[in-house]
């Protein structure tokens, strides 16, 4: 159960069915569970614990990780960011109008290697080539290093990663202080519990202290007794 929660959780972008696929699993699982413990296994002994142990910690763990692993995977390998970023800081109209060749570079066929030039194939008329990068162009100084537009959109990821993180753990917090661990119907009845156990310990040690008291005053009553004698 702990694996597949860590799969569904960190992957679940990646695969949005993966959820729906495990429920399935599980009310499957469940079903032949409950008929194996009718039908084919002895009753289990039971075990009174307060909570599930270190199982806990580990899936808290897991949960954070998947935030972050979950916005790393939207940011870096999905177009949504890149998306976003051109038509808020490039795009004059707010519009995906030209985003195609935004996110591709040029390249000069003529800086291949020797051994992989393709200008020296028969009937090549092909001077440049595109590729998906932010790279300067062949006839810049600094040809086929980094934009300032790369660098830009690098720091756009990383400031969703970290928003993103932060307003799912501000939300995860939020909803866990709103859902309380005991309900409130069940922490009353745990009071009215322990309010009727302290009045059944404090009658219980009255009736004790009322009955050495009557111990004592028969002693004291028999030795007047026999000091008369």
């Amino acid at each position: 159960m702990v694996l597949q929660f860590g799969f569904v959780t960190i992957f679940v972008v990646a695969f949005p069915l993966a959820p729906l696929f495990a429920l399935l699993n599980n009310i499957t699982e469940i079903r032949l569970d409950a008929r194996k413990f009718i039908t084919f296994l002895r009753r289990p002994v039971a075990e009174r614990v307060k909570n599930i142990g270190i199982w806990y910690r580990i899936l808290n763990s897991v949960g954070k990780i998947s935030v972050i692993t979950n916005a790393l995977i939207i940011a870096f390998t999905s177009s949504f960011i890149e998306e976003t970023f051109y038509k808020v800081f490039i795009s004059p109209d707010g519009s995906l109008n030209g985003f195609l060749n935004f996110t591709l570079s040029d390249f000069n066929i003529s800086d291949f290697p020797g051994d992989l030039n393709i200008l020296s194939e028969p009937d090549t008329s092909v001077e440049y080539c595109k590729y998906q990068d932010h790279r300067e162009p062949p006839t810049a100084n600094n040809k086929y290093e980094y934009k300032s537009i790369y660098w830009q959109f690098a720091t756009t990821c990383l400031m969703f990663v970290f928003n993103f993180t932060c307003l799912v753990f501000i939300i995860s917090s939020w909803i866990c202080w709103l859902i309380p661990d005991i309900p409130k119907s069940v922490n009353l009845q745990i009071r009215h519990e322990n309010h009727v156990i302290n009045d059944m310990i404090i009658e219980h040690e009255l009736r004790k202290a009322k009955y050495l008291a009557l111990n004592e005053k028969k002693k004291k009553g028999a030795r007047l007794e026999d000091t008369s004698k």
